[in-house]
């Protein structure tokens, strides 16, 4: 599982894999309605909106220790701020194939240990 630091993200929780499995249920519901959200709002032509979007799903991702995922977020998050829809339809792109893998992993994760 390389989207997210296994160890870290046990810490965090504090071992508490019923506590995990709700958070990462949350992320599965959340998650694809967020980064739809974010596409209307691309295409919209509400950049703003979109940096807003980017930054509550980075705020999802945080809990998970997924690097990877959270800098796609941020990368988001700083064309909304910017104003700049022309990078956005790639970086959304990445936002949703990571945050896809994420929860993908976090999902069989939880699985196996549940």
């Amino acid at each position: 599982m390389g989207t997210f630091n296994e160890s870290e993200l046990l810490e965090r929780v504090d071992n508490d894999i019923g506590f995990l499995t709700e958070t990462v249920d949350m992320l599965a519901a959340d998650g694809p309605s967020l980064i739809e959200q974010a596409r209307s709002a691309m295409v919209g032509g509400d950049a703003a909106r979109m940096g807003q979007l980017a930054h509550a799903i980075k705020g999802m991702i945080a809990n998970f220790c997924a690097p990877a995922a959270q800098e796609a977020a941020l990368a988001l998050e700083r064309l909304g701020k910017a104003g700049d829809l022309a990078g956005a339809p790639p970086a959304l792109e990445s936002l949703r194939e990571r945050l896809d893998a994420l929860t993908r992993d976090l999902v069989t994760y939880v699985k196996a240990r549940g």
